[in-house]
């Protein structure tokens, strides 16, 4: 059924560092999109990274980046958590997307501790909620179906890489795929959105 509004929905992997490169530029360009719903879903991915090209994102951006030593690691605990709070604390959940700790410090994200350590100024240090999504990321079998939902569903849509976008026009019903954290540019072109280009927004 076509919508309303223009959509886009980002399929992302926090083990992607183009899924960190892609979040915060993406975020940069939305406060100038109000009109557009936007989501972000959560899925599982492998793959093979270009780290030369993050480091000239980096550069042209002013985003900080740092390929961690420790790569890949194990990215279904901290995305299970992440599924959990889309679903029980969005007003926070972006938040805990938008996160320095893997990218630039190098910290393993994988770990039950480190997650903790992540989520702890965003909940005001309320450590018993936090356990409550650990437990729940590691044990509830409906995080697990929603998860793997996600999952099966880019794969539908023809996802093959993380950031990957599906962007749908106003009152059209046809999914649009741009994969990548260099498409923000062609998405606004598609939705006649504003677009003022990577180094004039360096700064916002």
């Amino acid at each position: 059924m076509a919508a309303a509004r223009a959509s886009i929905v980002c399929y992302y992997d926090l083990i992607s560092p183009y899924t960190y490169m892609g979040f915060k530029l993406f975020n940069r360009f939305r406060k100038q999109w109000p009109n557009v719903d936007v989501t972000f879903r959560p899925m599982l991915l492998g793959g093979v990274m270009n780290i030369a090209d993050l480091d000239r994102i980096s550069g042209v951006t002013g985003i900080p980046f740092k390929f961690p030593q420790k790569f890949p690691i194990n990215s279904v605990l901290p995305m299970r958590v992440l599924t959990a709070l889309q679903i029980h604390e969005a007003d926070k959940y972006e938040q805990c997307i938008d996160k320095d700790e893997y990218f630039v410090h190098g910290r393993d994200i994988s770990q039950s501790d480190v997650i903790q350590q992540v989520l702890r100024p965003i909940f005001h240090s309320d450590t018993s909620k936090i356990d409550s999504y650990l437990q729940r990321a590691a044990q509830d079998q409906e995080i697990k179906k929603i998860f793997k939902q996600y999952t099966d569903e880019a794969i539908a849509k023809g996802v093959f890489g993380a950031p990957t976008f599906v962007v749908r026009k106003a009152g059209s019903e046809e999914d649009l795929l741009f994969f990548g954290s260099d498409r923000i540019e062609m998405i606004a072109a598609t939705l006649g959105l504003p677009y003022a280009g990577l180094t004039s927004v360096s700064k916002l």
